[in-house]
């Protein structure tokens, strides 16, 4: 969806599952099952693979079995969604701040796939922050193609003792953000280069420092850019 050039998007064969109406009790429903059917009367299409459970043990059979037959879906999910059925309990339950208290997602485990890593870049960001970043053979997990994945900071990448050229277990964390599980160490050759954080900024050639924690005096793990000029630290900012 997400393009800079709408032609691709509008190449593309959307669409999309409907699941609710805003006001249902205007419109003589009383439960979300009632909802999913009321949607199909209307000719909006509704995933095929809804179910009605009754008892939480056939929730979790549901949720399950979807996860076994996750990868002959034609399209990616996640997970599963589940429901309070009856509208009155929904109200009854209430909204917190950001989501429902009467639904809740069941969250598959991430697809893992394995790929090379070429080499570690370090970007800077808009506070100076130094990040290091890990380019990757291309690999596809759940359907995207990542080329790249952060390594968060310098302890982060020691903690994990991931090396330039090692083959990588890879994950896209909450199935979106690429992160790196940790390196297949019996397929090291020897030639793998350990990484260290550069003295200077690879931008401006400003010196680095590391933070300290206020709170007991010691080394943070962020390094940072001294030069506020940075043009890495302006073009983040704009």
């Amino acid at each position: 969806l997400r393009q800079l050039d709408p032609r691709i998007t509008a190449s593309r064969a959307l669409v999309f599952f409907s699941y609710g109406i805003v006001d249902a009790v205007s419109v003589g429903l009383s439960s979300q099952y009632a909802v999913i059917g009321r949607l199909k009367e209307y000719g909006f299409k509704v995933n095929p693979d809804i179910r009605l459970c009754h008892g939480i043990q056939e929730v979790i059979d549901f949720c399950l079995n979807t996860q076994d037959k996750r990868e002959s879906l034609p399209y990616e999910i996640d997970g599963v969604v589940i429901k309070v059925n009856e509208i009155d309990d929904q109200r009854v339950l209430g909204i917190k701040a950001r989501s429902p208290r009467w639904a809740v997602a069941y969250k598959f485990p991430p697809t893992q796939e394995t790929t090379t890593l070429r080499k570690i870049e370090v970007q800077v960001g808009r506070t100076g922050v130094l990040t290091p970043v890990a380019v990757l053979d291309p690999v596809k997990i759940g359907g995207v193609t990542v080329t790249r994945a952060t390594l968060h900071n310098a302890d982060e990448i020691k903690r994990k003792d991931v090396r330039e050229g090692d083959t990588v277990i890879v994950q896209r964390a909450g199935d979106v953000i690429p992160v790196i599980v940790i390196p297949v160490v019996s397929r090291r050759t020897g030639k793998e280069r350990v990484f260290t954080i550069p003295e200077t900024c690879p931008v401006c050639g400003s010196g680095i420092v590391r933070d300290v924690d206020e709170e007991n005096g010691r080394q943070g793990v962020m390094h940072r850019c001294v030069n506020m000029a940075c043009p890495a630290i302006l073009k983040e900012q704009i």
